[in-house]
């Protein structure tokens, strides 16, 4: 049983958590069984072909709520938008945590700042070893950063010049991710990564975003990530932009983006759609100077794609023994560092993952 003191934490009823799953169900019903009888509202959207079995859901609270959507994702989380009655949401993986009393403070954080649209903490990655689960810090440039600018056209270039987008996974206004999640188009682009492109955009062009310095979210670095039939995340977003045979959607890319971000406030498209094009050339001038993926994980996929599985995961669980530290330790030197950690809820949601692995 979680031992966490939900009523120290009154901001958390008013989030809601989706969770977007597929062919994953065992995560989900993690999901499910930590926040059971939290103050927060879970949605679990299941695009598995069958639905989880009835009576693996039993004894889950009321404040959970597990929908079988069988479709392809941008209509799963289309449809949460009917869902929620929260005044704050945010994505969440189903194979990762995040800490209560950090969302508590993203929340009360965007109460007291009317002009930011999305808040978040700092990330720690994690993975199972021979002696538990080991941890290390991810994401350290995000530390003090945020997209402050006052336009909406302003923040979205600065937020393509960051090294990392740390918006995706944020604590939103409602308002701002049903918006978002809006503009996210039925057409099924041949790059995965579009989408969470688009959404990103869509986050920054509403309100001014920021990274506290609170650890909130633990990552999950064992799981690859999921993948549809008709996903190519070998494809990156910079490759997808720049060749010709990909040319007629990255124009209905620019289309359904300029005409959603332009309906939020009702600015000239022919602004918006510079702006945007600004954007764009920011991210694939970082991509081009910095060496970096095209796409979180692509370079990854590519150097262990012709690796046998099991020999992955043997030279995945030799580094993580060899260079990362027990989990809790590396959350102290993370509080050493000057990041908030809550140790106490740490070591709970610790305890859960380790009996539930």
């Amino acid at each position: 049983m979680i031992k966490i003191d939900w009523n120290a934490m009154p901001n958390l009823k008013e989030l809601t958590l989706v969770v977007p799953t597929y062919n994953r169900q065992q995560y989900a019903l993690k999901q499910m069984r930590f926040w059971s009888g939290s103050p927060i509202t879970l949605h679990i959207l299941d695009g598995t072909n069958e639905p989880i079995k009835k009576e693996e859901l039993k004894g889950i609270r009321n404040n959970v709520q597990y929908h079988h959507l069988p479709c392809i994702f941008e209509e799963r989380v289309g449809r949460a938008i009917e869902f929620i009655d929260t005044p704050y949401v945010a994505f969440l993986s189903d194979d990762e945590y995040f800490i209560p009393s950090a969302l508590e403070k993203c929340i009360e954080y965007l109460k007291n700042n009317k002009d930011f649209g999305a808040c978040i903490g700092m990330c720690m990655g994690f993975h199972s070893a021979k002696k538990g689960l080991h941890g290390r810090p991810m994401y350290d440039s995000w530390k003090g950063t945020g997209c402050f600018e006052e336009t909406g056209g302003e923040r979205i270039i600065a937020k393509m010049k960051q090294n990392d987008s740390p918006v995706y996974y944020s604590v939103q206004r409602a308002d701002v991710w049903k918006q978002s999640i809006a503009l996210l188009p039925k057409y099924k682009f041949s790059c995965p990564w579009v989408q969470e492109f688009q959404f990103e955009i869509a986050i920054c062009y509403q309100g001014k975003s920021i990274v506290l310095n609170e650890l909130m979210w633990l990552r999950n670095t064992e799981t690859g990530p999921v993948n549809y039939d008709k996903w190519n995340r070998k494809l990156g977003f910079d490759t997808w932009m720049k060749d010709p045979q990909y040319a007629d959607e990255v124009k209905i890319l620019y289309e359904n983006t300029t005409m959603n971000l332009a309906r939020i406030d009702g600015a000239d498209k022919g602004t918006v759609l510079k702006e945007l094009k600004l954007s764009v050339d920011a991210l694939l001038n970082r991509y081009e100077n910095n060496h970096l993926p095209s796409a979180v994980g692509t370079v990854r996929i590519k150097l262990m794609g012709s690796v046998p599985k099991e020999l992955r995961k043997m030279l995945n669980l030799a580094r993580v023994t060899l260079t990362w530290k027990p989990i809790m330790k590396a959350a102290e030197l993370m509080g050493k560092d000057g990041v908030n950690v809550d140790l106490k809820q740490l070591h709970e949601i610790v305890e859960f993952m380790e009996k539930n692995l």
